[in-house]
């Protein structure tokens, strides 16, 4: 599934790799049975984005890679 330049490899599934759209994996998801996913970034264990709904979340995730890792 790819939402704003972020794709969430295997989504439905219970987690996965979170891919830019140049390829580079930025993280890992997990989302419950209720569809709340959490980002938790590469080097880190604790998820610092939070939302229910697919693409609000992917859309959050967009931008911190945009904030962290501009061009």
């Amino acid at each position: 599934m790819d939402y704003y330049h972020v794709t969430l490899e295997g989504f439905p599934a219970d987690s996965g790799d979170v891919v830019t759209k140049d390829g580079e994996v930025v993280g890992i998801y997990t989302c419950d049975e209720n569809d709340f996913c959490k980002f938790i970034p590469n080097g880190s264990t604790e998820p610092i984005i939070s939302a229910f709904h697919v693409g609000p979340f992917c859309r959050e995730i967009a931008d911190w890679h945009a904030a962290t890792c501009p061009d």
